[in-house]
């Protein structure tokens, strides 16, 4: 029998799985420009929800470079966005949307923003519910 926690899990990875698209083609539009990326190093560790996240899913959490200074560069950070797929990263790293995002948001068709502010809703509740 499949505990509470892991099928909130469940539920959330799959979230983040089908909203990744979308919130790509936001990301895609706004950040290469960007002069100064908000993936650091200390917004790409995990935080309580996002360890009973990944505890539900029975996975393992990945280890984190100590070493590096937590207002550089997030190591996940590869030449073309982040390596590591949505579902895994800090939950931080999919909802916080900087200024260029929402304003992305506000300029693209507005039932795509409205489909991803429903999504974004779903998995702020479903995390909310693991912590």
């Amino acid at each position: 029998m499949i505990d509470a926690r892991s099928d909130t899990a469940s539920k959330l990875r799959l979230l983040l799985i089908d909203a990744s698209p979308l919130i790509e083609e936001y990301t895609a539009a706004a950040c290469p420009a960007c002069s100064d990326p908000c993936c650091r190093q200390k917004h790409g560790l995990y935080r309580e929800g996002d360890i009973s996240y990944l505890r539900g899913l029975g996975i393992s959490i990945p280890n984190r470079d100590e070493s590096r200074a937590l207002e550089g560069p997030c190591e996940c950070m590869g030449p073309h966005g982040c390596i590591q797929p949505r579902w895994l990263r800090p939950f931080k790293c999919t909802w916080y949307f900087c200024d260029a995002l929402l304003a992305a948001l506000d300029d693209g068709p507005q039932k795509k923003a409205r489909k991803l502010a429903s999504l974004m809703q779903h998995m702020l509740m479903l995390y909310d519910a693991l912590e």
